[in-house]
């Protein structure tokens, strides 16, 4: 006949079993974020791999507020990306007759981006090379820049 184990020894493997239960959990993967000094298609690839992860928190970190608040990217809509590609400049982009929150920035650029989206939910056209963009603003060239709108340019 065996000897029991000792009330110990029990312990042992059961906070063993429950480390290996709760590395387990987590929920999805995080997307890592750009430098300080990214370049406007640096952070949209950010986002967008962001997006990609399912990483709200790091999409949201290189959007303006208002962005990060209206995305229905960053508020349940699960898109898949695929043939993702980011143009690798941006443009100057005319504020003349946008909102007046956007006009206030001092910098805005816009970057070109084609991809086939897939398990959206937000109306985007779906399972189709689209055409799509990026409108990026700062204030100075010391500041990071972040996502402020998105659309067809």
């Amino acid at each position: 006949m065996h000897p029991m184990p000792s009330a110990r020894a029990l312990f042992g493997v059961g906070v063993l079993a429950l480390g290996l239960v709760l590395s387990g959990c987590g929920g999805s993967a995080s997307a890592s974020a750009p430098p300080e000094d990214a370049s406007p298609p640096q952070v949209v690839r950010a986002y967008l791999d962001a997006i990609q992860a399912g990483d709200d928190d790091a999409a949201a970190a290189v959007s303006t507020p208002g962005y990060a608040d209206s995305d229905p990217w960053q508020h349940g809509s699960d898109p898949r990306l695929r043939d993702v590609s980011v143009s690798a400049d941006s443009t100057p982009y005319d504020t003349a007759s946008s909102p007046p929150a956007l006009q206030a920035w001092e910098q805005v650029r816009y970057v070109t981006v084609t991809l086939t989206v897939t398990g959206d939910g937000s109306g985007f056209s779906t399972d189709v090379p689209s055409g799509w963009g990026y409108v990026l603003v700062r204030h100075t060239d010391a500041d990071p820049w972040r996502i402020a709108e998105a659309g067809v340019g």
